[in-house]
């Protein structure tokens, strides 16, 4: 499955990639938003249709929850809108580092690498993500004229 968002040229992707602390605030937003979602959504589920009685299971259930939730986001938005709401606010968004179109398993496998423990911490070292790399993605300033 592919969705359209080839750039017309090769010279869109000359938009450069993001300066690491953009991509802080895109991450900080995101995680808002993500925690807001898992609330929201736990709360709903909880008061209305699950309740567990284990400690265990609940343990489990929540964390189901937050990674369904969490790749949902990030995959669902990337894959349509090639940005998430941090990127939406901060005008970027993501594009394959060849100029190709990106498919459904391209964003997926960069929604699962974000869940490395060191992808984080791989800024200190690298203007790039662990999950740029392993996507073979760029996040990218926004034409403000195309938009």
């Amino acid at each position: 499955m592919t969705h359209s968002n080839k750039p017309e040229n090769q010279n869109d992707l000359s938009g450069s990639p993001v300066h690491s602390v953009l991509r802080l605030v895109n991450f900080i937003i995101d995680t808002v938003v993500w925690i807001i979602l898992f609330f929201s959504i736990a709360y709903i589920f909880d008061r209305y249709f699950v309740r567990f009685n284990s400690y265990f299971v609940n343990y489990l259930y929540s964390i189901s929850l937050g990674l369904l939730i969490y790749v949902a986001y990030y995959s669902v938005l990337e894959f349509y809108f090639q940005k998430t709401l941090g990127k939406f606010l901060t005008r970027t968004n993501v594009v394959h580092r060849d100029g190709d179109e990106l498919t459904f398993s391209t964003i997926f496998k960069r929604t699962i690498s974000r869940l490395i423990p060191i992808d984080i911490f791989y800024y200190l070292f690298s203007k790039k993500g662990l999950h740029d790399r392993l996507s073979t993605t760029l996040v990218i300033k926004t034409n403000a004229n195309n938009e």
